[in-house]
């Protein structure tokens, strides 16, 4: 395996549903520093590398393993220290409350009370947590907030396979929604929905005084949206799939005008998900109104989508940057504005390192 020493750079590895994400950081001064990064896709969107379904990673360990192997030695990535993404849908997570105590008392009290929360045996997951500070958010009386997260330990020994396979120590495993949240909201204190339109699947989170509120999977993604419009417009797919990307919401541009109109339908019905997951929050969290929306995935570069959805929720949606706050070559900015909604879960993971040390 070669020396032991501290690596000078951290990954950040997104293994995600329909690509491989790797970023590269290491430290500039009190800035992070792209050093590098890599993806794999697949070849046709309708051959999803990890298509949703009841077992997470459905690839065998040797396929991923060698996926990631071939983007590490296409880009001579030589960081051996890296953070792996969960995506949503792998774990469970709740916000619970808990009656105040002492912090050495917590571990204990949740392990009690996990069954009520956790939808599998709690033999079957490993538990983490993370007290909520309210700061200026109302209180109850003697109780505090808990973030709290399980996830399947055959994932978990799956990802050690691959970290084994590839060569890489891998330091953390962390939700998609943490990494993203850290990588396009920073220092914001303020209620924030991200948005993630994926290949295969959709997440939103919320994110409030800095700590993750919400996270919950919807049956939407561009993968559907494409399918859809081929089925309505009688088009094939690859013929939908580009006006998907070059006319997407944009009634303009739609020389036909029939595309705009039929993605619009089933675009309405990502966004009465949007709209359940903010009463959801906003049931319990009244005077936390969500002012902006951040959008991030594949399907945040659809013509017209950011406008659509902040007109239609009459809130404001940008298209999320994770780039934003780290020195890299100016020759980059216009690649890595366009693949960056794609890589936020990635760029977050790595900048996990740089959080610890402030």
């Amino acid at each position: 395996m070669g020396f032991f020493r501290k690596s000078p750079s951290i990954l950040g590895v997104d293994i995600g549903t329909t690509s491989i994400k790797i970023v590269e950081l290491e430290k500039n001064g009190k800035k992070a520093k792209l050093k590098n990064y890599g993806e794999y896709k697949t070849s046709s969107s309708k051959e999803g590398l990890m298509p949703v379904s009841t077992s997470f990673l459905s690839f065998s360990e040797d396929k991923i393993s060698s996926i990631i192997k071939e983007i590490l030695e296409e880009t001579k990535i030589e960081a051996r220290e890296a953070n792996f993404s969960l995506p949503v849908f792998s774990s469970f997570s709740t916000v619970i409350e808990l009656p105040l105590m002492e912090p050495e008392e917590i571990p204990g009290a949740i392990r009690f009370q996990s069954h009520q929360y956790v939808p599998v045996p709690v033999e079957e997951v490993v538990l983490d947590w993370s007290i909520i500070k309210e700061e200026d958010l109302a209180l109850s009386e003697n109780k505090m907030k808990v973030l709290l997260v399980a996830i399947p330990k055959d994932v978990i020994e799956k990802y050690g396979k691959i970290g084994e396979a590839v060569g890489l120590s891998i330091k953390t495993l962390e939700l998609e929604s943490f990494a993203q949240a850290r990588a396009v909201i920073g220092e914001d204190k303020n209620p924030v929905l991200i948005l993630d339109i994926g290949g295969r699947t959709t997440s939103i989170t919320i994110v409030d005084q800095g700590f993750i509120r919400l996270c919950h999977s919807l049956d939407f993604s561009t993968f559907s949206l494409i399918e859809d419009l081929s089925q309505r417009l009688n088009i094939s797919f690859e013929r939908a799939e580009i006006f998907c990307k070059e006319k997407g919401l944009k009634k303009e541009i739609d020389e036909i005008a029939i595309v705009a109109p039929v993605l619009t339908s089933i675009v309405d019905k990502m966004i009465f998900g949007i709209e359940k997951a903010i009463n959801s929050y906003l049931s319990n969290n009244p005077q936390r109104e969500i002012e902006k929306i951040i959008l991030l995935g594949g399907g945040a570069l659809i013509p017209g989508i950011s406008n659509y959805i902040s007109n239609k929720l009459q809130k404001e949606t940008i298209i999320g940057n994770p780039f934003l706050n780290i020195d890299y070559p100016p020759v980059l900015k216009s690649v890595l504005e366009e693949i960056g909604p794609g890589f936020a879960t990635a760029v977050g993971l790595a900048l996990r390192d740089f959080e610890e040390k402030k």
